[in-house]
């Protein structure tokens, strides 16, 4: 047993009702710098480096009650105060587009990159995705997920699944996007995601009439189709697939993956 990360839990108290980091309150903002620091102090008694910011706050209902550049500038302060408390804790921040806010200002992998840029320390601060925010970005979360890696900057991943652009459901992994969630196994394995001893996490909810006794069963499921689309990666023939884009054959790659998925291959 062991921690991946602490978080500041902003999103519990009244002082963050508008944002923390982004407040125009200054009180409120230095009750998120507060909190922040003491999740560090926290994090170095359990022995772990990561701090993760979900930033689902921190933007805004009413887009005149806020500037939104100055608001940007706020957050890399922030971040630069955590980094200077500690020289050896990461900051990860949690990408969401939208909900409870309707204007997030740190909404996607991207959005990330841009911010870390910004900081003192761009070396120590990267992304945890989380599979339903990509979703209601509109986005691809393997896409997501490959942007990260490209840049280094995948610190973590939280799996689950999302029925459309609604609100942030945390469905089972992959019992709404059962292709999408393959994509998401394949481009972590393709490029070695977890040997560095990076987490995976299942952000998963029981469904809401579920019973008492079935109150674990999401987590039963979601690591259950994750194990099976494990077996489908480790089955794919990247020698087909190869042949298929030699030839411009997309439609053959397509029912390949197809029938991997059901069970024909």
């Amino acid at each position: 047993m062991a921690a991946e990360f602490v978080a500041p839990r902003l999103w519990m108290d009244p002082h963050t009702t508008d944002g923390g980091y982004m407040s125009c309150r200054k009180e409120d903002r230095e009750f998120a710098i507060w909190r922040s620091l003491r999740s560090i102090d926290i994090a170095n008694e359990l022995g772990c480096d990561k701090i993760v910011l979900w930033l689902a706050r921190e933007g805004t209902i009413c887009a005149e009650s806020k500037n939104p550049v100055e608001s940007i500038h706020y957050l890399v302060e922030a971040i630069n105060t955590m980094l200077r408390y500690d020289p050896h804790i990461k900051v990860l921040i949690e990408p969401k587009p939208n909900e409870p806010v309707d204007r997030s200002y740190c909404g996607t992998v991207g959005h990330v990159m841009g911010v870390s840029a910004a900081t003192c320390d761009p070396a120590r601060v990267g992304g945890l995705l989380e599979s339903a925010h990509a979703v209601l970005a509109g986005l691809d979360p393997a896409d997501e997920i490959a942007f990260g890696l490209a840049f280094g900057k995948l610190w973590g991943v939280h799996l689950n699944d999302q029925n459309g652009m609604k609100f942030d459901q945390d469905r089972a992994f992959g019992v709404e996007n059962l292709r999408q969630a393959f994509h998401q196994i394949k481009v972590l394995k393709e490029n070695g995601y977890g040997e560095h001893g990076e987490y995976i996490g299942l952000d998963v909810k029981a469904m809401r009439t579920s019973p008492a006794e079935a109150n674990y069963d999401h987590l039963k499921t979601s690591l259950r189709v994750f194990e099976m689309l494990e077996k489908k990666v480790d089955r794919f023939d990247y020698d087909f697939q190869k042949k298929c884009v030699e030839s411009r054959n997309f439609e053959a790659l397509e029912l390949y993956v197809m029938e991997l998925l059901l069970g024909d291959k």
